[in-house]
């Protein structure tokens, strides 16, 4: 019996020596590795701040005071418990480069159901490469439980760029006896570098219209003026003069008042532009200086929808029996300002 008790105290040390040989020591029981890890970046580009989402699926149940860390290599900065959103019953910290969720007293962090870490604010290595994070676990006095290597890659961004060319159209278009524009019947035709309005009778309004259609790519829209190189005049200078130049109001037939050439006779324009709110049957004069603005909108427009790619102008003229004899004309300019 001493014999073989003797052989097997033999047979162990055999074993133990060997091991010593060997490993220089007895080793160590590794740590097992969670059952899944993952690691989100919502920026992946070169200094970017960015949140990381980590999502793990513990191997073993973590207890009270014992807690999971992560931990960023160098060259990820601004790494700090403030801005740490832990998994429920668990409470942030850590220090330098580490982040911890230590699992509050009476509490658990089950194994059964995956355990997201939200760390935000943290600034990206300004190098590109791929970087290896830690995401382990710990007892209450710091043994390593399980753990976890992820990786991610820091890339620049890809810059993609186009380009659009701008584009304008602008057409003055004619205009049909007995079309409305702004609540009003037009009294004759027009074409589109012409507006005759013939022999006046008086106190008659005339009123003659012109359509404007705009295409546009700009994305702030466009504006249309109209300026009026001078009254209407005749070659004896006599002019028949501009209605109300401040602000559009309703038409008011000229009431003559003999020596004043003022009141002799009124020419004023109307738009169809809902935009600018002028109000039906209402007119402005053109002062000879300053550009009036009858159209606009602001975004593109395709040159056909009523009241953003196209609307209609119109132009009245009412004489008294006092305004003087003679052929008169002006001139029209209209102009369309896109804003790219």
């Amino acid at each position: 019996m001493l014999k073989t008790k003797q052989k097997r105290f033999a047979i162990v040390a055999v074993l133990l020596f060997s091991m010593i040989t060997m490993y220089g020591g007895i080793p160590a029981v590794n740590a097992g590795s969670h059952d899944s890890t993952k690691l989100t970046l919502s920026d992946s580009d070169l200094g970017a701040v960015a949140t990381s989402t980590i999502e793990v699926d513990l191997a073993t149940m973590l207890t009270a005071s014992e807690y999971v860390q992560v931990t960023f290599p160098a060259g990820f900065t601004g790494v700090s418990s403030l801005n740490v959103d832990c998994p429920t019953n668990s409470t942030a910290g850590g220090s330098g480069q580490s982040i911890t969720c230590t699992v509050d007293a009476g509490e658990s962090m089950p194994a059964t159901s995956t355990q997201t870490i939200t760390i935000s604010d943290i600034t990206n290595p300004g190098t590109a490469g791929d970087y290896t994070i830690t995401v382990n676990s710990y007892t209450s006095g710091s043994s390593l439980i399980d753990q976890a290597e992820v990786k991610v890659y820091i890339i620049d961004d890809v810059l993609v760029t186009a380009r659009v060319a701008a584009s304008l159209s602008f057409a003055v278009q004619g205009v049909a006896t007995t079309t409305t524009v702004n609540g009003d019947a037009t009294t004759g035709s027009t074409s589109p570098t012409r507006i005759d309005f013939g022999t006046l009778d008086t106190l008659s309004q005339y009123i003659m219209g012109q359509g404007l259609a705009v295409s546009t790519n700009a994305s702030g829209g466009f504006s249309v003026t109209v300026q009026q190189d001078q009254n209407m005049t005749s070659a004896g200078s006599a002019d028949i003069d501009a209605f109300n130049t401040a602000t559009a109001t309703d038409w008011v037939s000229p009431t003559a008042v003999l020596g004043d050439e003022n009141t002799y006779g009124y020419m004023g324009v109307a738009t169809d532009d809902g935009d600018l709110l002028w109000g039906e049957g209402r007119y402005q004069g053109l002062d000879g200086t300053t550009p009036l603005e009858i159209f606009s909108h602001t975004g593109p427009a395709d040159g056909s929808v009523q009241g953003i790619g196209t609307t209609t102008v119109a132009y009245s003229i009412e004489i008294t029996d006092l305004q003087e004899a003679g052929d008169y004309q002006n001139t029209l300019t209209y102009v369309c300002t896109p804003t790219f």
